[in-house]
C-alpha cells in the first residue's frame, strides 16, 4: 500500500471550500481602556526564574531494555513476535489540532479546557483572557468556569493520557515578551483580561513543560515569497526560541496563509522536518504508513464552527481502521464552543467514552511514527525470561521518546514481573489481544518534572494542583522515587 493517499479534490472540498486558509491579517492589539487608549500593564516580573523542562540536556538514540520473567511454571514462546503498533497506546483514531497565529486562547481556552483550568464563557460583548501568572495567583476573568474534568483518553491500561496540541509561535516579534497586570480583587475594570496580540512566552513554556507542541508559522519579513529571506528568518526565530525555551528548537511548519514558498524554503531548512498545509498536502491515513514521514506535508481542513469537526470525526470513525484518515483540524481563535467541542471528543471517543483516540500533536505523532519505522528491536530468551532491548533512532531535536510495544504469546496471567532499565522512565503493560502491550517513555528528566509539580501543590495546595501532580507522577514508572513523591502529596 502506499504510504499516503494524495487527494487535492477532496483537500479541495474540505480546507478550501470552508476556509482557504489562513488568510493574512494584522495581529491583534492589547486591551484598551474607555477612551480608546492603550493600556500599559504593569511589569510584575515574571519572566525570571520559571521552570521550564531541560530540553537541551535530553540525549537522542537511547537503547532500553524491557525484562519480562514468567512464573516458574511457564515458559517463554520459541519465536515471540514483539511489534509497535500504527497508533501510540493501540488507538484506532487519530485526531490533530493546530492553532495559528501564536493566540493567547491557546494558553487560556485550549489549554485551559484540557486541563482542568478555568475557561470564559465567551459572552457575546466582551470574552477575555489571561495569562499563567494570573492563574497562579487566583486573579481570573469575571465569570469564568470549570469543565469539571481534565480531557484526554487512556493509555489503555486506565491511566490518563491528556490531549496535545500544537501552537505556531511568533519568535521575531516583541510581543511576546510582553508583561501582564495582576490585580487580584480589582473589579473596577477588567482591561487586564482583554487580549493581548498573542501568547507570551511565559505562557508558551507552561504549553511545552504539559508535552504541547510549537511551530512555525508567519515570519517576520516583508519577502515573504522569497525563499532566502524566509530561510534567514527560520533561523532567526529558531535562535530566539532556542534561549527562550531551554534549548527546544521548532521543527514543525504550520503553512501561513496558503503562502507555499514557506514550503519550499522549509526543505532547503533542514531543522523543519514536518509540515501541515491546507491544498496540494498529503492526506494521512495511519493505518497505511510504512515509511518515514520525514519532510512530508501532511493535510490539514479548517471549519468555520467547532460543531462542524463532529461529523469529520464521527465520519472517520465509521470506517474500517486500515482505512481511517487522521483528523487534523487547524483553527486560529478558540472560544467556549471550542472547549465545549473538547469536552464532546473526551465523552465519545476519550477517556469517558469508547477510548479509542490518540489525540496528540503532529511533532509528536511524527516523532512515534519515525520511531517506529527506524527502531530496532532485538529481544532474547534467557531461561523464563524474555529480554527486548529497544534501540531509538539518533534523530535531532526529538522530544518524545516514547514506544508501545506488543508481544504476542504471553498473558499478564503468566508473567511473574515486567521491569526496566534506568533509561525507561515510565512504564505501564496489560493484556492486549493475544498477548500483552506495552507503553515505555525514556524522557531522562520525568522524575524531576514530577516532582515541580509536587512542589507547586506543597506551595499552593489548590485541587486543580493536586490533580496536575498526581497525573505526572502516574506518568513515572513504579519505583521508590515513585511512592516518595505520593508521600510528600500525604496520598496513595
Amino acid at each position: 500500500m502506499r504510504l499516503i493517499i494524495y487527494t487535492n479534490a477532496i483537500l479541495i472540498i474540505l480546507g478550501g471550500g470552508l476556509l482557504s486558509s489562513c488568510l493574512k491579517k494584522e495581529l491583534y492589539t492589547g486591551g484598551k481602556n474607555d477612551d480608546g487608549k492603550e493600556v500599559s500593564p504593569t511589569d510584575n516580573d515574571g519572566n525570571k526564574n520559571r521552570y521550564i523542562y531541560p530540553f537541551r540536556e535530553e540525549k537522542n538514540g537511547k537503547e532500553a531494555e524491557i525484562i519480562i520473567e514468567l512464573q516458574s511454571d511457564q515458559s517463554i514462546p520459541e519465536n515471540p513476535i514483539v511489534s509497535i503498533p500504527p497508533l501510540k497506546y493501540n488507538k484506532s483514531l487519530l485526531f490533530m489540532l493546530t492553532q495559528d497565529d501564536c493566540k493567547q486562547s491557546a494558553f487560556s481556552m485550549t489549554w485551559a479546557a484540557i486541563n482542568g483550568k478555568p475557561i470564559d464563557r465567551s459572552d457575546i460583548k466582551r470574552k477575555y483572557y489571561y495569562d499563567i501568572e494570573h492563574l497562579e495567583t487566583d486573579d481570573l476573568p469575571p465569570n469564568s468556569y470549570l469543565l469539571d474534568k481534565t480531557l484526554g483518553s487512556t493509555d489503555g491500561f486506565g491511566n490518563e493520557v491528556r490531549f496535545h496540541f500544537t501552537s505556531t509561535l511568533a519568535p521575531e516579534w516583541d510581543f511576546m515578551d510582553a508583561t501582564t497586570n495582576v490585580r487580584k480583587g480589582f473589579t473596577e475594570n477588567y482591561f487586564r483580561f482583554y487580549m493581548k496580540s498573542g501568547l507570551r512566552w511565559n505562557n508558551v513554556i507552561e504549553l511545552v513543560n504539559d508535552g504541547n507542541a510549537i511551530a512555525f508559522h508567519d515570519l517576520n519579513t516583508a519577502e515573504v515569497y522569497n525563499v532566502d529571506s524566509l530561510i534567514k528568518h527560520f533561523d532567526l526565530a529558531q535562535q530566539i526560541t532556542k534561549k527562550k525555551l531551554n534549548g527546544r528548537n521548532i521543527k514543525f511548519l504550520a503553512e501561513p496563509n496558503g503562502n507555499k514558498t514557506y514550503l519550499q524554503a522549509a526543505f532547503k531548512f533542514p531543522a523543519i522536518q514536518t509540515m501541515t498545509a491546507q491544498t496540494g498536502a498529503d492526506k494521512l491515513i495511519p493505518y497505511q504508513v510504512n515509511s518515514s514521514l520525514n519532510q512530508k506535508t501532511l493535510a490539514r481542513v479548517f471549519v468555520n464552527h467547532a460543531a462542524e469537526v463532529e461529523k469529520l470525526v464521527n465520519d472517520a470513525a465509521a470506517k474500517d481502521v486500515t482505512n481511517r484518515e487522521a483528523i487534523h483540524i487547524g483553527l486560529h481563535e478558540t472560544d467556549h464552543d471550542w472547549a465545549q467541542f473538547l469536552l464532546w471528543l473526551n465523552n465519545t471517543y476519550g477517556k469517558d467514552g469508547k477510548d479509542i483516540l490518540w489525540f496528540p500533536s503532529q511533532e509528536e505523532y511524527y516523532e512515534y511514527s519515525y520511531n517506529r519505522q527506524y527502531t530496532v528491536i532485538n529481544s532474547r530468551i534467557e531461561g523464563n525470561k524474555l529480554r527486548v532491548k529497544v534501540k531509538f533512532p539518533a534523530q535531532a531535536d526529538f522530544y518524545y521518546p516514547a514506544l508501545t510495544l506488543n508481544i504476542n504469546g504471553v498473558q499478564m496471567d503468566n508473567i511473574k514481573s515486567i521491569s526496566a532499565n534506568e533509561t525507561v522512565t515510565g512504564l505501564t503493560y496489560g493484556n492486549f489481544d493475544k498477548g500483552i502491550s506495552i507503553n515505555l517513555d525514556c524522557r531522562e528528566f520525568i522524575y524531576e518534572h514530577a516532582a515541580q509539580y509536587v512542589d507547586r501543590y506543597l506551595t499552593k495546595k489548590s485541587d486543580a494542583n493536586l490533580l496536575d501532580a498526581k497525573y505526572y507522577i502516574n506518568a513515572l514508572k513504579d519505583s521508590e522515587r515513585k511512592k516518595n513523591l505520593f508521600t510528600r502529596l500525604g496520598t496513595n
